[in-house]
């Protein structure tokens, strides 16, 4: 099901046409930047919060699940009321934007339509800014149901009385 949410995620961005150049699994990727792996920016990174489950019938399970979205952007520019660049620097807020309308009611097999729950805005950044957005979803898992055959004994068939 994880799998399944982190590839409609990126299936669904990929549809928008964003501009994104990196996609992964969030991994502390901007705390350590310089002795990482260098990634393209702007970049969109999956976070599963920890999933408390219900257990349902018959080995079916459900949760709801916050799905967090790091987007990790550069930038140089400042935003200061009529400042020469201004508008440049305040465009990772429209792409934010764009992120948001995109994932906003994605749903597939395995989870319903996600919700917006909340947004972090990065206030303390220097040339990279993580903003934070945070989804949640109902989830339903049936990976652990035993398919269960019915059967009666003693009775064939097309058997019964006439």
């Amino acid at each position: 099901m994880r799998k399944a949410i982190y590839k409609a995620i990126y299936d669904r961005l990929t549809a928008a046409k964003l501009g994104i150049q990196f996609f992964s699994l969030w991994n502390q990727n901007t705390e350590q930047i310089r002795q990482q792996k260098a990634f393209r920016l702007p970049a969109v990174f999956v976070e599963f919060e920890p999933i408390l489950w219900e257990q349902r019938t018959q080995g079916c399970r459900g949760a709801t699940a916050r799905v967090r979205l790091h987007i990790v952007t550069g930038t140089l520019a400042t935003p200061e009321a009529g400042g020469k660049y201004q508008d440049k620097a305040l465009e990772h807020l429209d792409f934010l934007e764009g992120v948001e309308a995109a994932v906003q009611g994605l749903a597939g097999d395995g989870f319903n339509c996600f919700m917006l729950a909340e947004t972090i805005t990065d206030n303390d950044h220097e040339q990279i800014r993580r903003d934070e957005l945070c989804y949640v979803t109902g989830i339903t898992d049936t990976s652990g149901v035993k398919s269960r055959g019915t059967a009666i004994s003693g009775v064939a068939p097309g058997s019964g009385p006439r």
